[in-house]
């Protein structure tokens, strides 16, 4: 089983995360924001850091953008309403 550590929750539902689990999870002190979100009763706990372009790029997929959009004129575009 992981690391586990307690915490209080203050009267404005504020946490303190201990220093071993932020070093852990590579939260810096004072640093940015973190994710909370909830799996099967458990509450996981993440940086929310921004992705470096390294971590963009790997997710890309060039297959999938290969194609260009077809390209459209004004004259392709729907006339207007039928006069009832």
């Amino acid at each position: 089983m992981g690391m586990i550590r307690n915490a209080k929750v203050t009267e404005k539902g504020q946490v303190t995360i201990p220093v071993e689990i932020r070093r852990l999870l590579g939260i810096e002190d004072g640093g940015g924001p973190v994710t909370f979100r909830e799996e099967n009763g458990v509450v996981v706990i993440q940086s929310a850091r921004k992705p470096t372009l390294r971590e963009l790029v790997a997710g890309f997929d060039p297959e999938r953008h290969r194609h260009a959009p077809e390209e459209r004129t004004w004259d392709d575009e729907p006339k207007g309403r039928e006069r009832l």
